[in-house]
């Protein structure tokens, strides 16, 4: 069947009747009547922890939302947000039935977790999808996302849709015709969908690896990300408070994003949600005001990435720095396969920065006594360097709205 949906591609008609049915095949989360249930969805990319900051900070902003994300491990390079939250001692990601889901979302107002009883259709055709090389096609994407959104209740939702040559999508025309495709599946489903198609060449943020990612997550909170992260929670953010009436403008949105993230509100609301899923309150609160890498699993070994040349630098190949994290333990290449979460990569260089020849670029953090030197190699061939002066870009290539 799969096979048959692949090469003969679905009509939107199709594709609705799918995720319905799919949507349908387990529970279906209700909350309460005077909530507004919102969410988002990134097609993913090297060191993309947006989620972890995005979810408490935007609950912050708003006592009426409730973010109730249902997220997923991750199958290759370095592991989904699920697998970056499980590297916090004692977190929880499943075990959680739909009651208790709908008493964390009603009194709390958000959480992340994963689910095997919300659109349980949806994790069987995935297995198979990813051994009968049917993962990349449009309808079953499509399908996959938004049966899940629709179980967990969704009425709003932005889609964070990566373009770049470490995404799925190469050129902003494709992303362009998968993203009005969503839209139209997702409002036949009753859900209002944004999609913003954001730049995914280079690792979001400067760690990459899944305890790294926590770490950075927690400065963000402490409003002290770097700043293409903390512009990517913001402006996630300022759209659904605006899809949502809560302001007037995406940037009056953006704005208090920014003081959520400032004020300490984010960081107070990410503490109180560890405590709901099941983190003890001490370690929650060393990891959110302590010292947080005491409580994280750190690497053994640590390595500098020289630059072998001068220049400015054009590009950082972030597929080349999750190929060698992933190889170090820091993903999985099947879905029961435990990963290392204290590998990683701290960048120490961005797109437009002036290198010169022997300047550390990166940080290798790793666990290996005797360690491949062709890692060392590729990670070199990542940084990109040139002669000429180069200009930073803009994360944001387009909007594509259900209007």
């Amino acid at each position: 069947m799969l096979m048959a949906l692949y090469l003969n591609d679905l009509t939107n008609a199709e594709v609705y009747n799918m995720t319905t049915a799919m949507a349908n095949s387990g529970k279906i989360l209700k909350f309460r009547s005077s909530a507004i249930v919102v969410d988002k969805h990134s097609t993913g990319g090297v060191g993309d922890k947006v989620s972890i900051p995005l979810v408490p900070a935007l609950s912050a902003t708003q006592e009426d939302f409730i973010i109730p994300m249902v997220s997923g491990r991750g199958l290759e390079f370095t592991g989904g947000t699920l697998d970056k939250l499980e590297s916090i001692p004692g977190f929880s990601s499943f075990g959680f039935d739909d009651q208790q889901l709908l008493d964390m979302g009603n009194k709390f107002g958000c959480f992340i977790v994963g689910s095997d009883d919300l659109s349980p259709a949806d994790s069987v055709l995935y297995k198979a999808r990813d051994v009968t090389a049917t993962v990349d096609n449009a309808g079953l994407i499509i399908a996959s996302i938004i049966s899940k959104k629709a179980a967990a209740g969704i009425k709003y939702l932005i889609l964070d849709l990566k373009v770049g040559s470490a995404s799925f999508f190469h050129s902003i025309d494709e992303a362009k015709s998968f993203g009005k495709q969503f839209i139209l599946v997702a409002k036949l489903m009753g859900i209002e969908c944004r999609v913003l198609m954001t730049r995914m060449s280079a690792p979001i943020g400067n760690y990459v690896g899944n305890s790294l990612e926590i770490l950075e997550s927690i400065n963000c909170l402490r409003g002290k990300g770097p700043s293409d992260l903390q512009a990517l929670v913001e402006l996630i953010g300022g759209h659904l408070l605006e899809m949502t009436h809560k302001v007037n403008s995406v940037n009056e949105g953006c704005k208090r994003m920014a003081e959520s993230l400032n004020n300490g509100t984010a960081l107070k609301k990410f503490k109180q949600m560890l405590i709901e899923l099941r983190v003890d309150e001490r370690i929650a609160d060393e990891l959110c005001y302590g010292s947080t890498t005491s409580v994280l699993p750190m690497a053994k070994y640590e390595i500098e990435i020289k630059a072998l040349t001068s220049g400015y630098v054009n590009g950082i190949h972030g597929m080349n720095i999750a190929k060698v994290c992933n190889k170090l333990g820091a993903g999985r290449q099947f879905s029961n396969q435990a990963i290392d979460p204290a590998v990683g990569i701290r960048l120490l260089v961005k797109k437009g920065d002036r290198v010169d020849i022997d300047n550390v670029c990166m940080v290798l953090y790793h666990n290996e006594i005797d360690l491949n030197e062709s890692y060392l190699i590729l990670l070199q061939q990542s940084i990109e360097l040139v002669n000429e002066i180069v200009e930073p870009e803009d994360i944001l290539l387009g909007v594509i709205d259900c209007n």
